[in-house]
């Protein structure tokens, strides 16, 4: 859609204020030396992962919807660095857009609530508290830290696989070591539910699993197959032990540097993004299991939920008193629940 047809995007009026005052973009040269604003988008999932489908669906819309004067440039894989290194790198202009996952909580600490094992239900209630006050209220108070988030991706439901222990209850659980994101809501939550929590680099995971380091991980079904963890841990638990919103982000001096024409684009296009990567995910998550079977994963169910659900209410209490503003989030998502 070209910005003719938009109706929402007036291209001269952008381009004659981008050339006059954007020369913040570190990514491409001074504007008022070139045609062409350049934005680096960073992630570490895989190019198979929907995360790349979202991006892609993303430049698509936002480079038709600015007439060509801007330009997305997508990097995967971990090319631009681990998740602290691309948080970082959003901060100091040298990378534009991004995924805010498990490390980002170390920069916005309410964050961390949306990774309390088991407290969000499935993928429908994430949805909803993410387009909803949860995600308003984790933005907000992401404006203080320093950036903004324009729309909230699906990482899937999130499961537990383990080497050679088939974990069916909680009782199985006590006592491995199990790799897990650097993130504080995770680690203690797993703590409470018995394991030993081993923080590991995403693309370390393989090597970890191979080598016996850890005993087992817990991952979304597509890390699972890009990944093909199927080759060096036998059990796959369906527990939807997680189910977080992950969030775009952007420099918010960035963000806000940028002509109101530009800004409204950048939301809108987000947001279209995010609804397209979500349907994404879905599509593939329905194919993923059965790859994985094929190649020799075997799937169990967990067989007492409820007591991991209720080893897990007192960290989501301390939490609330220990988090600023956990509290309000965790009732906010407990009230849509």
């Amino acid at each position: 859609m070209s910005e003719r047809s938009n109706g929402s995007f007036n291209r001269r009026r952008f381009l004659n204020t981008a050339l006059a005052g954007a020369a913040s973009v570190a990514a491409g040269p001074a504007l008022g030396q070139a045609k062409k604003i350049t934005l680096k988008f960073a992630t570490i999932a895989a190019e198979s992962f929907p995360y790349v489908d979202g991006a892609r669906k993303w430049k698509e819309l936002l480079e038709a919807r600015t007439g060509g004067t801007v330009e997305m440039q997508i990097f995967h894989t971990a090319q631009l660095g681990n998740e602290r290194t691309i948080n970082e790198g959003v901060l100091a202009g040298s990378i534009q857009m991004g995924v805010g996952a498990g490390a980002w909580a170390g920069f916005v600490p309410s964050y961390n609530v949306v990774q309390l094992p088991f407290l969000i239900r499935d993928l429908k209630h994430m949805y909803q508290l993410a387009d909803g006050e949860l995600g308003e209220r984790i933005a907000r108070e992401a404006e203080t830290k320093g950036f903004k988030v324009l729309g909230y991706y699906s990482t899937g439901d999130q499961h537990f696989q383990t080497r050679t222990k088939p974990i069916r209850s909680l009782a199985d659980f006590k006592g491995l070591k199990m790799r897990v994101i650097e993130n504080k809501a995770v680690i203690d939550g797993f703590r409470a539910l018995g394991a030993v929590p081993t923080p590991i680099p995403y693309p370390q995971i393989y090597t970890a699993l191979q080598q016996g380091t850890v005993d087992g991980t817990a991952n979304d079904m597509l890390s699972v197959t890009s990944l093909k963890f199927y080759e060096v841990a036998k059990f796959f638990t369906l527990s939807t032990y997680l189910v977080e919103p992950r969030p775009l982000i952007m420099s918010k001096a960035f963000f806000d540097s940028q002509p109101a024409d530009l800004q409204r684009v950048l939301v809108e296009t987000a947001r279209e993004s995010a609804v397209y990567e979500r349907k994404v995910f879905e599509d593939k998550l329905a194919s993923g299991e059965a790859e994985a079977k094929k190649n020799g994963m075997t799937f169990l169910t967990l067989s007492d939920r409820p007591k991991w659900i209720d080893a897990m209410r007192p960290v989501w209490d301390e939490f609330g008193k220990t988090v600023p503003g956990a509290a309000e989030l965790i009732r906010a998502i407990q009230r849509l629940g």
